[in-house]
């Protein structure tokens, strides 16, 4: 038997975190309405944003075209592709799957998939933390799959046959083809598809509706249709088979779903207590701050507080989900535009509902000359080593391997990305005035990244 536990005692299993007295709610919807507003525009592709905290909603409402073509506006109830999103479900029935006996987190994968060449030392918790080593692509070129139902028995075969990109539990490398294999897993121990699974395990024991498989040619009530930028215009989205990314990134779902799932999740109706704090532990030391993971999913800070969750991005959509334990709070952001930054504007609204909202993006002040002293390397780490170059009276940011990104100051004189996404540098300087040193705030955050000048 699962115990129940209250959301504060599943936080006293979670990461340590400073006390926050409650903001004021009647500052958020307002707060909130602006961040929106300085987001998505209101003729172009649409987002919904919800904002709970407990089982009370602060905060509902959506911006932007549903059917761009009909001129249909979006509305806070439809349904998007939520992508990736679709991996915390995988992970939290394999995690359930554990409690109740059916499989061990740190057993083998290859226990319950023989029939396949996997490395023996491939753990399902390695899996579920993207800490497996497996590759995404083929060694050699193969030819691609058609459009019509992929099975996931066709897909795990190749995926197996790979070589490893690195040995098992030694580093954390995102991997879509770590979590069809979970999906095996479920298959193969429950003796259903995995669609199915997720459906009366989850689903319908938690009164998602709205949440299923999105299949390619269901008739879906209040699903949103798909779009991308392309040259600054908007066009569909192209095509996509779902069945692909099946396990990994194949559901579909509206805000209040996703509210209901995190909710579930966080208070012990899916996994006990502990298994949700085995989920949103880091699993591997040393990965910075902003992208630690746990067990399907990531564990960020936001304004010096634990925000637990995932983010989706696929053909013509995006999104993102987040939980705070401190406040028992969550946000959801779904957006059908798959160029949309749905974790910058979550985050945004995470920090309206802590009461310390980021400052909005605004257009930046023109570079005076002067900005062009900004311009050299920063960082003798060739990982996070970045060149400023000023040309033609415009700032880029370039990475080795990377197109360069303009940049704009604010009106602090920070230097910030065009659109902007929180992450900013403070530029230091000596005393005679010379910048020495770029402090980079990784998603608006302490602590700074030091990046001494070297040229």
């Amino acid at each position: 038997m699962r115990l129940l536990l209250p959301a504060l005692c599943v936080a006293l299993l979670l990461p340590a975190a400073p006390a926050l007295a409650q903001p004021a709610t009647a500052a958020i919807p307002h707060e909130a309405d602006a961040a929106l507003a300085a987001t998505v525009s209101p003729k172009g592709s649409g987002a919904t944003v919800l904002i709970a905290r407990g089982d009370t909603i602060l905060y509902r409402r959506a911006r932007g075209m549903a059917e761009a073509e009909l001129g249909m506006p979006m509305a806070p109830d439809q349904i998007f592709r939520i992508a990736s999103i679709t991996k915390s479900f995988t992970a939290a029935l394999i995690v359930q799957m554990a409690e109740r006996g059916e499989v061990a987190l740190d057993a083998p994968a290859a226990r319950y998939l023989p029939e396949l060449p996997l490395d023996p030392r491939i753990t399902l918790r390695q899996l579920l933390s993207h800490t497996a080593g497996i590759a995404e692509n083929d060694a050699t070129p193969q030819p691609p799959f058609g459009p019509g139902e992929v099975p996931l028995a066709q897909q795990v075969a190749r995926i197996a046959a790979r070589p490893l990109r690195s040995a098992p539990g030694s580093e954390q490398r995102y991997s879509n083809s770590g979590y069809m294999l979970l999906g095996a897993v479920i298959e193969k121990v429950t003796g259903q598809s995995w669609d199915e699974a997720m459906r009366t395990r989850l689903f319908v024991p938690l009164g998602l509706a709205d949440t299923a498989y999105d299949r390619r040619d269901a008739i879906v009530a209040r699903r949103v249709a798909g779009y991308t930028l392309a040259e600054g215009q908007l066009r569909n989205a192209a095509a996509f088979n779902m069945s692909l990314p099946k396990t990994a990134g194949s559901l579909r779902s509206s805000a209040a779903d996703l509210m209901r799932w995190m909710r579930a999740l966080a208070h012990g109706r899916v996994v006990s207590a502990a298994g949700f704090a085995q989920m949103a532990q880091p699993a591997l030391a040393g990965v910075p701050l902003q992208q630690r993971y746990g067990l399907g999913l990531y564990i960020w800070q936001i304004r010096g507080q634990t925000a637990i969750g995932h983010t989706g991005q696929i053909d013509g959509f995006a999104s993102a989900l987040l939980y705070l334990p401190v406040s028992d709070t969550v946000i959801v952001v779904l957006a059908n535009n798959d160029t949309f930054d749905a974790q910058t504007l979550a985050r945004r609204m995470a920090a309206i509902a802590l009461g310390k909202p980021y400052p909005l993006p605004g257009a930046g002040r023109a570079l005076p000359p002067e900005a062009a002293a900004l311009a050299g390397t920063y960082g003798s780490d060739p990982a996070t080593s970045r060149t400023l170059a000023f040309a033609g009276g415009r700032l880029t940011l370039v990475r080795e391997g990377r197109p360069a990104i303009p940049l704009m100051l604010d009106a602090r004189g920070d230097i910030r990305f065009v659109p902007d996404e929180i992450s900013y540098f403070t530029p230091v300087r000596d005393a005679a005035g010379k910048v020495i040193r770029l402090d980079y705030f990784a998603k608006g955050e302490d602590p700074a990244l030091a990046l001494e000048r070297v040229n």
